[in-house]
């Protein structure tokens, strides 16, 4: 198994090809690393892009290594990080001049916050604009997979709804409504595209029958590894 050296700590890691990936990534979990490339990828070019990637894999592996027996409250201080797309983005809160909190995101969340807030003010405004933000975007992937996913099947593009079920991901209602949980955003992309294409074949097929996954299989071949990755996530990082 090859291995990718950060100073003192040696991280294994295998490489898997997928004819999906238009672009290297890395799958970090508790149990390994992987690294996703395109078919015919290099193997200097794999190294290449592994060593742009050491001090985030470094963090990613140490992250997955502290074991939280008591589920912690989401922090939004400077230093917390915030679950977004399968990563843990530091956090960098500023007062500014203002009038709402503002969110910008790049390889970490920067807020700024009103200057005139008082502490508990504070606190309830950027919990607030989060749970926006991350609905907004939310909403804004739900729809974009469920619109790819109803073309491949050549039917009309489902409308899409945000919910908060406390016990399952999406469901597709007698209306023709898909309705996804938007803590989704939190998760790995190809988790919830996963989500997504599995909730438009049901406007086809209602039950989990031969027929369902067929379809589904038919136009998203690797849906195991993403109900998989979903799987992980979940059991890893979400706090319900």
């Amino acid at each position: 198994m090859p291995m990718l050296q950060i100073g003192k700590t040696n991280i294994p890691y295998t490489v898997r090809e997928s004819s999906r990936a238009k672009h290297q990534r890395i799958v970090v979990t508790p149990e390994a690393v992987e690294v996703v490339v395109p078919p015919n990828t290099p193997g200097e070019q794999i190294t290449a892009f592994l060593d742009t990637k050491r001090h985030w894999l470094f963090n990613a592996v140490e992250d997955c290594r502290i074991e939280q027996t008591t589920p912690q409250p989401q922090s939004y201080v400077n230093g917390a990080k915030i679950p977004y797309r399968g990563r843990r983005l530091l956090l960098k809160v500023e007062n500014a001049d203002v009038d709402e909190v503002v969110i910008t995101c790049k390889s970490s969340f920067y807020v700024q916050v009103p200057r005139y807030l008082t502490e508990t003010e504070r606190h309830c405004a950027i919990v607030a604009a989060f749970e926006r933000w991350m609905r907004d975007r939310a909403e804004e992937n739900a729809r974009s997979f469920a619109t790819t996913y109803a073309r491949k099947l050549n039917i009309k593009p489902p409308p899409v709804r945000l919910a908060d079920q406390k016990h399952t991901w999406g469901t597709c209602g007698k209306d023709g409504i898909i309705r996804i949980n938007w803590h989704l955003i939190q998760a790995p992309k190809a988790a919830m595209e996963y989500v997504i294409a599995h909730e438009v074949v049901h406007l086809l097929h209602r039950h989990h029958g031969d027929a369902f996954w067929e379809t589904l299989s038919s136009v998203m071949s690797d849906w195991q590894e993403q109900k998989t990755l979903l799987e992980s996530w979940e059991r890893r990082d979400f706090k319900r």
